[in-house]
């Protein structure tokens, strides 16, 4: 297997671990906030389709020989993160998902389409598309898959209407 084909399965599986958390989101919470710290899911869906989108970009310009160009600034994340948080509370729930959906189908066609010998050739800001690659998908998949199970979790104290009738019985406590 070559590397970049290692790399595009981690990216899509972790992918597909995403989206399997996503379908355990209740509906009716989807812009509730609450998933990291303010954050709804509708937001964290448009952080990773971002995010995704970021490292396309890093790829097409490493593609294009100009790889110099790419000056993300790890420093500067908060401040991009505050203000897709602004513009993902404008998006309806369906355009996040159809946003994130088409900010993985480019990230993996830039990554199929990459020469291999330029992963680990060194970007503006000194990082090489592989590892933007691996911060930017996979490991943002897996860390967001994360949360989404955090909040959603099963093993969530049950509703009192959700208590068997039983329970309504009197029984020491």
């Amino acid at each position: 297997m070559s590397r970049i084909e290692a790399l595009l399965g981690e990216l899509t599986s972790e992918r597909n671990a995403f989206l399997a958390a996503l379908e355990a989101v209740d509906l009716e919470l989807v812009t509730v906030p609450g998933v990291i710290e303010d954050w709804s899911v509708r937001d964290v869906i448009v952080h990773v389709a971002f995010w995704a989108e970021h490292a396309t970009e890093a790829l097409k310009l490493a593609a294009g020989g100009r790889g110099a160009e790419f000056a993300y600034d790890p420093a500067q994340t908060d401040a991009m993160n505050a203000r897709l948080l602004a513009e993902a509370r404008q998006t309806i729930p369906d355009a996040a998902v159809e946003r994130e959906e088409r900010a993985f189908e480019g990230l993996a066609a830039a990554l199929t389409e990459l020469d291999p010998g330029l992963l680990d050739v060194p970007l503006g800001n000194g990082h090489t598309p592989a590892g933007v690659v691996g911060y930017d998908g996979p490991e943002h998949y897996r860390e967001h898959a994360g949360h989404l199970r955090a909040w959603f979790d099963d093993e969530d104290e049950p509703d009192a209407d959700d208590e068997p009738e039983a329970a309504d019985a009197e029984s020491p406590r």
